[in-house]
């Protein structure tokens, strides 16, 4: 859990923590245990507003520079694969058309209250930045290995299969702006592995 947190981008909601943590899988439905979880680790994270952030910058740092060893054994390529695998999966989960149920193609954004029991609550993190944790995890000797391209196929499913749901999903969270940079990254990775 430390090992992720220090890599995500922004604090989470601990919803999104539990889903881009594999190890954290068995709580979706029990979120009292992440939250002890979570104050077991109370030298680096604290829980405010039901959002994990590090108590400090300091913390994040020591676990990034001089725990590195001991947080990410494997690297920390290695987290930023997993978080992208997880971020995928619960992507082609969750996304959908309408998935605010406005039945009005064009309605304006600024008007949208998401719903009650919001089927974005898990899925915003990984919506806006599983494209980031994709170029990430990508170490320079590795670029071409068999994992990467297994990464690819699974990208290009996504992208033929949820492409439209995606952006809408990016829409409904006010980070198409975002998107549009994400998209374009992706492209430039691409690009370099074809070459």
């Amino acid at each position: 859990m430390l090992a992720v947190t220090a890599v995500l981008y922004r604090p989470v909601a601990v919803a999104e923590l539990v889903v881009l943590t594999r190890q954290l899988a068995e709580y979706t439905d029990d979120l009292e245990s992440v939250w002890e979880i979570i104050s077991l680790c109370r030298s680096f994270l604290t829980l405010r507003d039901n959002t994990v952030y590090f108590v400090h910058q300091s913390a994040k740092d020591f676990l990034v520079t001089k725990a590195s060893n001991n947080v990410f054994p494997d690297g920390v390529e290695c987290i930023h694969r997993d978080i992208f695998q997880e971020s995928l999966t619960v992507l082609q989960k969750t996304l959908r058309r309408d998935m605010y149920n406005l039945q009005a193609p064009g309605y304006p954004v600024g008007d949208v209250k998401p719903p009650i029991l919001d089927p974005l609550a898990t899925s915003r993190y990984p919506c806006i930045y599983w494209i980031d944790h994709f170029c990430d995890s990508k170490c320079k000797a590795l670029v071409r290995s068999a994992t990467t391209q297994e990464d690819v196929r699974t990208i290009d499913t996504f992208l033929r299969q949820k492409y439209l749901y995606w952006l809408e999903a990016l829409s409904l969270c006010g980070t198409i702006a975002k998107g549009v940079v994400s998209m374009t990254k992706l492209w430039d990775l691409v690009q370099v592995q074809l070459t």
